[in-house]
């Protein structure tokens, strides 16, 4: 999908299409890459000059501006209804990484007929903060400890399924410990972005912190119900 992408020729692929191959699009100017802004709140105190600062380890949603992109005047609907909702984009600049996105509306998406031979539009995409890898692997872990290297930027929040015996079960990733409570002999997921455990589709109990994968070396230990685990790190980037 990504082979597609010149380094020289502006171009993204939103919900697994690509702008210029798919569409024909032409897009005027070259995309930039934005980084995420932390979400940093300003804290005034009477008697006290200057402010203090609070973060709670969140990052803002942010605008990437395209820019004005002419398509092909037949492909007009096609065009309006490939630009609505949300979707995972990839841009040439970076395209081993998407972003979930959603075209932006503050504003009607004007579409303007150039002599009814193209239309001209100008395109903004509302994303989240974190750029994700495309088709990451998952970890496999047999051993009751290993180590395994993200090479993201910055903390992710890991799915973790693992095979288990019946009773509690522990994980230790990085230090942080979860216990998870009364397990049944199956398949347990762990969503640590969503904070949520589930087992045979029921909510598992559970006593601790939720884990996060940081950039680097990790290690991940389970207690003695362990059979093995996989692991989505979701390793993030800025």
């Amino acid at each position: 999908m990504t082979d597609f992408f010149n380094s020289d020729e502006p171009n993204f692929i939103f919900k697994g299409i690509n702008a210029v191959i798919d569409f024909g699009c032409v897009i005027e100017s070259e995309i930039p890459d934005v980084k995420a802004q932390p979400n940093i709140e300003e804290i005034t105190i009477l008697g006290r000059s200057g402010t203090l600062t609070e973060w709670y380890g969140d990052y803002e949603a942010y605008d990437l501006p395209i820019g004005d992109i002419s398509i092909p005047y037949g492909n007009l609907e096609e065009v309006k209804r490939w630009l609505s909702g949300s979707g995972q984009l990839i841009s040439h600049n970076d395209y081993d990484k998407y972003i979930e996105a959603t075209p932006k509306f503050s504003s009607p998406l004007e579409f303007e007929n150039e002599w009814g031979i193209f239309y001209k539009f100008e395109l903004t995409f509302r994303c989240q903060p974190f750029k994700r890898k495309v088709n990451e692997k998952k970890l496999v872990i047999k051993e009751p400890t290993s180590t395994f290297f993200n090479p993201g930027s910055v903390n992710s929040f890991p799915i973790i399924e693992i095979a288990t015996n019946e009773g509690d079960l522990e994980v230790n990733l990085n230090g942080t410990i979860i216990k998870l409570l009364n397990l049944s002999k199956d398949w347990v997921i762990i969503d640590c972005e969503k904070g949520e455990i589930n087992q045979l589709n029921k909510m598992v109990r559970s006593i601790g912190e939720w884990p996060e994968i940081v950039p680097g070396e990790n290690e991940i230990s389970f207690s003695n119900n362990f059979i093995e685990a996989i692991v989505s790190m979701r390793s993030s980037w800025l």
